[in-house]
Formats: C-alpha cells, structure tokens, sequence
C-alpha cells in the first residue's frame, strides 16, 4: 500500500514549495519528484490525516462536478486575467453558493496565507475533493500552468457532468411510470379489490386461481403493508454492507456489468470515464504513474480498478500499458490498439481523448436506443398489470352472471 510523505522542494524557479506524495517509498516518492522537475529538500513520512474532518469542521459530502465545473472556469478566467491568487479565492469563496465547496474554499484561503501551495491546501480535503483535481492543480503550479490545469478541469467536470445528466434523463420517465404505477397498484390492492371480495363472499362463488391470487395479494398489502418499507430497507442496508466487503463489492460490480441493459451502459460509461481522465492528466504535465493510480481510485469499477492497478506495476517494471489492457476482457481490442499506437507515437494523451470522445458518443447513442425501448417495455408492463387484475375481477363475474342465468348460484331466484 502506498505511503504518505511530506516534501519540501525547490522548483525549477528556485522557490520552495512544500506539499505531501503518495509513493510505495521514499525513493519512490523522491524520483516522482524528480520528474516534476522538483529538487528535494526534506522528504519524510506524513502525519496520518485520521480527524482531518472534525479538525476543518466542514461537511462530510463530496462536492459535484457540476459546482466543480463552474469553480474551475472562474478560477481559470480569473488566473488568465492576472488576478493574484488569494484575491481570486477570496473572490470565489463569495461567489460560490455550493455550502461544502465554500466552506473547502475558507479553509484553502486560510492554509495558503500560512504559505501552504494551493495543491497542498487543496490535498487536505481528499476524498471531498477528487484526487484528479489535487494532482492537476499541483502539475500546473510546478509548471507555472495553473490556469490552462483549471479549464482542463473545467472542460473535464463538464463532460462528467453532462454526461451524467443524459443518463439521469433517460432513466427519469421510467422511474416516475413504474412509481406511479406502484403507487396505483397499491390502491386498487387496498380499496377497490376489498369491494369485490365482499361481493365474491356472499354469492359464494368458486373462484378461479388469478382471481384467488389477487385477493391473497390484497389481504396481504392490508395486513402486513408495514413490512414493505421494513423489507425494503432490509434490503438497502444489506447491499450497503455487502458492498463494504471486498469479495461482496467485487460480485456487486461483475453483475452490474453482466446486466442485460443497463450493463453496456455502464461499461461504455467507466471506458469513457478511464480515457478522458487519463487524458486531462497526462495533457497536465501529470507523470503516467501517477495518473494511472489516480484513475485506478476513480474507476468506478472494482474490476477495472484491479486491471489499472496491473498497468501500473508493469509499468513501473518498465512494460508497456496496452499489453496488459490487451489481456483483459473489459477493455475492447479498439481501445488497446489505439493505446498502444499512442504509446508508440507519443501522443497517448491524444488519441486517449479521442477514445474518450468515441465512448461517450456511444453512451448518448446508447441512452437514446434505451429510451426508445423502455418507453414500450414500461406501456407493456402496465398494461399486463392492469390486465391481469381486470381479468381477476371480471373472469368470476362473468361465471356468475352465466351461473345466474342457469339458476345454480345459490341465493339466485328460481
């Protein structure tokens, strides 16, 4: 597992920067350093940051790309205009309406006044704060590129973003049907079904089996109507702490995949998410190393995390990331081959956006044909809902109306 340690350096400017690195050693650490053209001056073993929150008092949640996003182009319009740093965030601590975000933004602005780097005051809120943000802002402060980091990140937060909100749409009409159609469910369950069961009992009917289905279903739902939520949340928390294991999130994440329609999805999703990632890093100045293991945290994917975590050893090994990638499953032969040819040219981070841009094309496609399938898929399931319980009802009134006619109910006139 990787250690934290704590630098002081000087820049190829001669100005001390300080600031902590995630390294497996300290030579790790120092040679890291040394390819952010840093010249170390004490290199020791960080403070663990256990407390870190009580300590800032500021709120558990993580930000949204979404108030990233804005954060980042005003920051980056302020820097290209000249405005000094501090004045920026101070500016941007009033002007960001985001609660967790300015309250980041306070603590920032207080630990840069103390003569801490921006990435260093920005490190202290990992986990709130993503990792790709820390580690852009500290390349382009060492290359004196701060500003083109900030609309990297900027562009970078949008595309999540907008991304995420295609999805969202997509998934919104589906849910909002299917709650309705619960809810609709429900009250036929408890109110009208009641009614004909009455008028079932004093007729004295043999009733046929959807019919005696559905009334068993009713007297459910009345009598028992309190263990659906109990059931339900039986059901969130045992996913949350199958999820905290290692073995139950690794089976989450590989039936999350292996799921008819929406597994594509995601794939194509965590693929998009990878190369456009790994793209704004590397396009920042971010050695591959340490942009590999920055992906590997946000890959959304245990599965695709491990095969990362491979990448990275082998490269440190001196191998190259398109054969191991060539290896697995989940990463298409296009997306190797055009890994590979990057490695090859040069020009990973290029052709990594370019493979960015194609997945997330195949997501919208994909979201698109999603829509237009579920919109059916949900008229169907209604209606068979619907139709069932019609026919439930309807199949012994009919039987009496015939028995009626015939004189075999009993209370019938002769």
């Amino acid at each position: 597992m990787a250690a934290r340690f704590f630098y002081r350096a000087r820049n190829t400017r001669g100005r001390i920067v300080t600031g902590h690195i995630e390294a497996d050693s300290r030579g790790a650490a120092a040679a890291t350093l040394r390819q952010r053209r840093l010249f170390v001056v004490e290199l020791r073993p960080a403070p663990a940051r256990t407390g870190e929150r009580a300590r800032f008092g500021i709120p558990g949640r993580g930000v949204g790309v979404k108030a990233l996003a804005l954060f980042c182009r005003q920051f980056a319009t302020m820097s290209e205009a000249g405005i000094p740093l501090l004045q920026c965030l101070h500016i941007l601590v009033q002007q960001t309406e985001h609660r967790a975000l300015r309250a980041i933004l306070k603590e920032v602005v207080a630990e840069v006044e103390r003569g801490t780097s921006l990435s260093e005051a920005f490190a202290r809120f990992r986990g709130r704060i993503p990792e790709l943000m820390v580690n852009m802002i500290a390349a382009g402060e060492v290359a004196g590129t701060l500003d083109q980091a900030l609309h990297r990140l900027a562009v970078h937060f949008e595309k999540e973003h907008d991304l995420r909100e295609k999805i969202k749409s997509a998934m919104t009409y589906p849910v909002l049907v299917a709650g309705v159609s619960v809810v609709a469910m429900i009250v036929l369950l408890v109110v009208i079904v009641p009614v004909f069961t009455d008028i079932f009992n004093q007729m004295g009917a043999t009733l046929p089996l959807p019919t005696r289905m559905l009334i068993a279903l009713s007297n459910f739902v009345k009598k028992a109507w309190f263990a659906l939520p109990v059931l339900a949340a039986a059901l969130v928390f045992g996913y949350r702490a199958l999820a905290r294991t290692p073995r139950g999130r690794e089976a989450i994440d590989r039936l999350v995949l292996r799921l008819p329609i929406a597994g594509p999805l995601i794939h194509k999703t965590i693929l998009a998410r990878f190369a456009r990632t790994l793209a704004t890093l590397l396009r920042s100045g971010v050695p591959l190393l340490q942009s590999i293991q920055t992906v590997e945290r946000v890959a959304g994917n245990v599965l695709v995390a491990r095969e990362l975590a491979e990448v990275y050893r082998t490269i440190k090994e001196g191998g190259r990331m398109a054969g191991v990638l060539g290896k697995s499953r989940l990463f298409p032969p296009m997306t190797t081959s055009m890994i590979a040819i990057g490695e090859e040219s040069g020009m990973l981070d290029l052709l990594l956006e370019k493979i960015a841009a194609f997945y997330e094309q195949e997501v919208e496609a994909l979201v698109a044909r999603m829509s237009s399938l579920i919109e059916p898929l949900m008229i169907l399931g209604v209606g068979a809902m619907v139709g069932f319980m019609a026919l439930s009802i309807y199949l012994p009134l009919f039987g009496m109306a015939g028995a009626m006619q015939a004189g075999t109910v009993p209370g019938a006139a002769p």
